[in-house]
């Protein structure tokens, strides 16, 4: 890679404002689900990966608040949890709300690079919810085929 190509990805990080970089961390999550679900096409987990680091390197960029890294960790956990083990929707309710609040308060300094609460939600639902069907479906999945009680 020459320095020509490392200089272009460093300005299109710096470039990118903390709602696109929210988004772009939804859509490479969601790619990323896809490659889970179909394994073996790899060029969506790829990209998806690379969307994801993208938007950890714009975000880091702006500085990150660390109480908002802590919600989405437990928002993480909690839907970690549901995969694990069959919780109730309150859960999954909790863990939307986490990720929600904590996309919202990412950047540490909120009074000029902030993500907008519109953002903030369509992305928190998308990957809360989201996760929690996939999570359901998976369950489901496995109780029909035997593999759990």
């Amino acid at each position: 890679m020459g320095t020509d190509s490392v200089i272009g990805v460093q300005t299109l990080v710096a470039g990118l404002s903390p709602d696109a970089a929210v988004l772009l961390l939804t859509v490479g999550v969601a790619l990323i689900y896809y490659e889970l679900n179909r394994p073996g096409s790899i060029l969506p987990g790829a990209v998806g990966l690379l969307t994801v680091l993208l938007s950890v390197a714009a975000v880091g960029q702006h500085g990150v608040n660390m109480v908002a890294v802590a919600l989405i960790l437990s928002g993480v956990a909690l839907l970690t949890l549901s995969l694990l083990r069959p919780t109730p929707m309150l859960l999954s309710l909790a863990a939307t709300v986490a990720l929600i609040a904590g996309l919202r308060w990412l950047p540490k300094y909120s009074c000029c690079t902030a993500v907008h609460t519109g953002v903030a939600v369509g992305c928190g639902v998308a990957l809360g919810a989201g996760t929690s069907v996939l999570t359901r479906i998976a369950r489901r999945a496995r109780v029909n085929k035997g593999l759990d009680y």
